[in-house]
């Protein structure tokens, strides 16, 4: 199926290295588990497509070779990712502020959830200078030009991700219904949600500031 694009020989390492790293718990995972607990199921599907969207946009700078030009103006990821924090911190004040208020299974809009997902992603261009990193290892001899490799690479990291992610949302959403007749514990876990919000906005502080 990828022979005409890539050289399958690289894709069991490959595979092996990105799911190893999708399960390692981090910024999306923690994201997700956040939607779901905050918003439900449906709202955290949305949010998984919408980190998946996020990704998207790297990949395709990945395969651009774009990585490098980020990596020669600082500046301007450390704008993007100000940016990210300051909505993250939004999304942490308002969570905090609603906990416990009375809502319906499904609390936030899709299109919402899709958006909030897109943005917080889009919004760490260190995923950028990963990609640059690692995609490029899995580069073969014998199949096409390296951009469409690049391209196809990421593809496929994106599709586990976003099994990944989905899978996630789906628990974190679960338990969300669970407690729902359950007002302190709903609040506690939706006060858990704008804490992870919080802590997400602090690291791409801290990484800005550096």
């Amino acid at each position: 199926m990828f022979s005409g694009y890539i050289d399958v020989g690289v894709l069991p390492a490959f595979l092996g290295a990105v799911v190893v790293l999708m399960v390692v718990p981090g910024p999306d995972m923690a994201f997700m588990v956040a939607t779901g607990l905050r918003d439900g199921r449906r709202a955290a599907a949305q949010a998984a497509f919408g980190i998946t969207a996020g990704v998207s946009v790297y990949v395709v700078l990945t395969a651009l070779g774009l990585g490098a030009l980020l990596a020669a103006m600082p500046q301007v990821g450390d704008m993007i990712r100000l940016c990210g924090a300051a909505y993250l911190v939004y999304l942490a004040w308002a969570t905090w502020r609603s906990a416990g208020a009375p809502v319906a299974v499904e609390s936030a809009p899709q299109p919402r959830a899709f958006r909030r997902g897109f943005l917080v992603n889009v919004s760490n261009p260190k995923i950028l200078l990963f990609f640059t990193a690692f995609l490029p290892q899995f580069l073969g001899d014998a199949a096409g030009n390296p951009a469409l490799q690049l391209l196809v690479l990421g593809l496929l990291l994106q599709a586990i991700g976003l099994v990944v992610d989905l899978v996630t949302g789906q628990l974190a959403g679960a338990v969300r219904e669970r407690v729902l007749g359950r007002p302190r514990v709903r609040s506690l876990f939706e006060r858990l949600a704008a804490t992870v919000y919080g802590a997400l906005a602090a690291a791409l502080l801290a990484d800005s500031l550096r």
